[in-house]
């Protein structure tokens, strides 16, 4: 059912963007991390950070007047010790690198206009061409997102029967660390780009996993897939190809797995309206801006082409509205 919007409500959306920029700048500038340190005056701010007067003055006041920063009697701001747990890079909780990934995505959302009139995104940049800064800030907002999903997910798949996964451009292990919790028999491999996988080996060998992980570098659209796993795992993957390239994946999954094993896709599923969920829709829109053939796939697309591909009992084990719905599928 569409939202009973009025007058006021489609006045606030189009203002809306002024908030989400005034939160992007103070993490782009660092504020957070300098409040935190203690309380400081405008004055303060100008010394360290080299900022005009009028310009921290008035950011500063928007962000107290959210809650975000406390303006104290003496003229000063600071920042509440359960914020900076949230904005600044000291905590586990922390979301900065997703804030900054933000403010990654508001370039390539600029040209939104563009892209939908001409079909081609001038910000579009491929993973070859980003920097190791780009990748780390990005792998690191990839983690924030999914840490805590990642066990959530783990829990609804029935891994016991599992007894060694293949995690298909996993990052920084956040998934395989997971299911390798859920399952603790169970053995994984990481398959990524060589820069990536060097953040996946650090952090799993922290994490206490670095013997039942195996870590390989390769490109899935170009190199075959690792052999020897009864379950491969395209994590937050398909929405970033086009249905070609992911028929072609899938097949490679299929030749990869042995016969009886299962390939698991978290992503959104959308309906058969592309309207739901409606968080689907939006991220459609930022693979629209972001990638030369992504997008957010309906149920029935990706059943299509996993039969095309070879497997078999298919189905939705998962329904959800963040990313996290599950389709699982057997190579007989």
């Amino acid at each position: 059912m569409n939202p009973a919007w009025n007058r006021e409500q489609i006045l606030e959306l189009s203002r809306s963007f002024q908030l989400s920029r005034i939160l992007l700048t103070a993490a782009e500038l660092n504020v957070f991390d300098l409040l935190a340190e203690g309380p400081k005056s405008v004055d303060d701010l100008c010394r360290v950070a080299g900022f005009s007067s009028r310009g921290v003055r008035i950011l500063l006041d928007a962000l107290a007047s959210q809650g975000l920063v406390s303006r104290l009697p003496d003229d000063t701001y600071y920042l509440e010790q359960s914020v900076a747990a949230l904005l600044t890079g000291m905590g586990a909780d922390s979301v900065l690198p997703m804030i900054m990934h933000a403010n990654d995505m508001w370039q390539s959302w600029n040209h939104l206009t563009q892209v939908v009139r001409t079909g081609d995104s001038p910000s579009y940049v491929s993973i070859e061409s980003r920097t190791t800064e780009d990748m780390e800030a990005f792998i690191g907002a990839m983690h924030v997102i999914g840490i805590k999903m990642a066990g959530r997910i783990a829990e609804s798949v029935g891994l016991k029967r599992y007894s060694h996964l293949l995690d298909v451009g996993g990052a920084s292990g956040t998934y395989a660390m997971a299911f390798l919790r859920e399952a603790p028999n169970m053995k994984a491999t990481i398959f990524d780009l060589p820069s990536v996988i060097e953040m996946a080996r650090k952090r799993l060998t922290k994490e206490g996993f670095g013997d039942r992980v195996e870590f390989v570098c390769g490109d899935y659209s170009t190199d075959p897939l690792p052999s020897g796993h009864d379950l491969v795992l395209l994590s937050a993957v398909i929405h970033g190809n086009g249905r070609q390239a992911n028929l072609d994946l899938f097949r490679k999954a299929h030749t990869s797995l042995q016969p009886g094993g299962s390939l698991l896709i978290r992503d959104y599923v959308m309906n058969k309206t592309r309207t739901f969920p409606p968080s689907g829709a939006i991220f459609a829109v930022n693979m629209l801006v972001a990638t030369r053939d992504g997008d957010c796939y309906t149920y029935e697309e990706i059943r299509e082409d996993l039969e095309k591909a070879g497997f078999s009992q298919i189905s939705m084990i998962r329904e959800g509205q963040n990313m996290d719905q599950l389709v699982l599928a057997t190579k007989p």
